[in-house]
């Protein structure tokens, strides 16, 4: 029997994934390990999602638009009429704005490939996914609009009234960008049409969709979540899956004939990948595996290596990522 483990001991995060395998004759079953937080909150409806979940054989560098994940707050999201459409810029700046979306697409655009990972993406959620975005830098606007001293965040808000803070760091770095294509086209109503938010290395609900006013505040801005005593940290930490093999698999070791191939993808935030590891044995010995796929420091990799079990009997496999700037990701008896 093949059985995957999955540990929610973290109050935001499950530090690794793990699965457990039983070779023989067999059959795969989930099993449930501790409930945080934001799993309370996601089952609770602070937010909702549509029920797409990338995950499994499925996954490609690029994850198709209508398989991006989606979550929102809204029972109906906003469907923006692009000519009444347009964005304020106010608060503490020099010369406040607002611009149509013509006006935006005057700026010089930035593409970047860029993962997105919502704070709720449990073990096997699937929450998690990744798209070339084409837009203008956010701190393009900010130079313009003149920042007055005093400014220390940023509170952007939707069509929908939905608002998130970052602060004016990171709002300034040449990576946020307010996007408004999504793999080579328009941006699809349900992901922030006409214009979202993109800020590498955050949790989702920073990517603010359907962006409508931004305002340079001082340092007491909250957002919608912040509000509800969420944070302060929504830097993503460093993740790894195991997509393959997949729930309800079955194997014979007699009937094999060939390797077990083992597949998944590691995310770093906005620190990059430098390398994955798999243990077959519950996390004693690790091995690399290769990364076949680096969609640069702000995306994620696909990772693959191939499995022949020694013989019959009980396997636990282990995955483990290191990012970009040399820390690994941290196992549950480390915290």
């Amino acid at each position: 029997t093949i059985r995957k483990i999955a540990n929610h001991d973290y109050e935001f995060t499950p530090a690794m994934g793990r699965r457990a395998f039983v070779l023989g004759a067999i059959g795969l079953t989930a099993v449930g390990g501790g409930v945080a937080l934001a799993r309370k909150l996601y089952r609770a409806a602070a937010f909702s999602y549509d029920g797409t979940q990338y995950k499994g054989p499925m996954v490609q560098p690029i994850t198709p638009n209508d398989l991006f994940y989606c979550v929102t707050k809204n029972v109906i999201d906003p469907k923006v009429n692009i000519d009444l459409w347009h964005l304020e810029i106010g608060g503490l700046v020099q010369n406040p704005a607002t611009w149509r979306f013509q006006d935006l697409t005057g700026f010089k655009p930035t593409t970047q490939e860029t993962t997105l990972m919502c704070i709720s993406n449990d073990l096997d959620a699937g929450l998690i996914s990744n798209a070339i975005w084409k837009g203008v830098p956010l701190r393009d606007l900010l130079d313009q609009a003149g920042v007055l001293s005093g400014a220390a965040r940023v509170r952007l808000q939707g069509v929908d009234n939905y608002t998130d803070t970052v602060t004016l760091q990171k709002a300034m770095q040449p990576t946020t960008l307010l996007a408004y294509e999504m793999n080579g086209v328009p941006l699809p109503d349900r992901h922030g049409y006409p214009l979202r938010v993109i800020v590498p290395g955050y949790f989702g609900e920073k990517h603010v969709k359907w962006l409508t006013r931004i305002e340079v505040t001082d340092a007491n801005a909250k957002g919608f979540y912040e509000t509800q005593g969420w944070g302060p940290d929504f830097i993503t930490p460093t993740r790894s899956r195991i997509d393959v093999p997949e729930y309800d698999s079955e194997f014979s070791l007699s009937e094999l004939g060939a390797p077990i191939e083992v597949k998944g993808i590691a995310y770093g935030g906005d620190r990059g990948i430098s390398r994955v590891e798999v243990s077959f044995d519950g996390g004693k010995s690790w091995r690399d595996t290769e990364i076949y796929y680096s969609g640069g420091d702000l995306a994620w990799s696909l990772w693959k290596t191939s499995w022949t079990p020694a013989a019959a009997g009980d396997y636990i496999l282990v995955v483990r990522a290191t990012d970009g700037e040399g820390d690994v990701q941290e196992w549950e008896e480390d915290r």
